[in-house]
């Protein structure tokens, strides 16, 4: 009898499993892609930050430059 007990708690965890895994099947796509998603825009932000920090420093660093040479006279 004990056997037939655990024999039914693992196949009910099986069936449980499965089922699982089924619907992780389905819902990963989506997640996945809006992950990726997530990750595209966080990487946008990013590089147009760094592109900008990049032109306000060269800009700086331009001008002060300028003011220095214009010292020097």
């Amino acid at each position: 009898m004990l056997m037939m007990r655990f024999a039914g708690g693992v196949t009910v965890a099986g069936i449980l499993g499965f089922i699982i895994v089924e619907v992780l099947k389905i819902l990963m796509v989506p997640i996945t892609a809006w992950v990726m998603g997530l990750l595209a825009m966080v990487l946008k932000i990013l590089l147009i930050s760094l592109a900008a920090a990049t032109a306000i420093g060269v800009g700086v660093f331009f001008y002060r430059r300028s003011q220095q040479a214009g010292d020097e006279f």
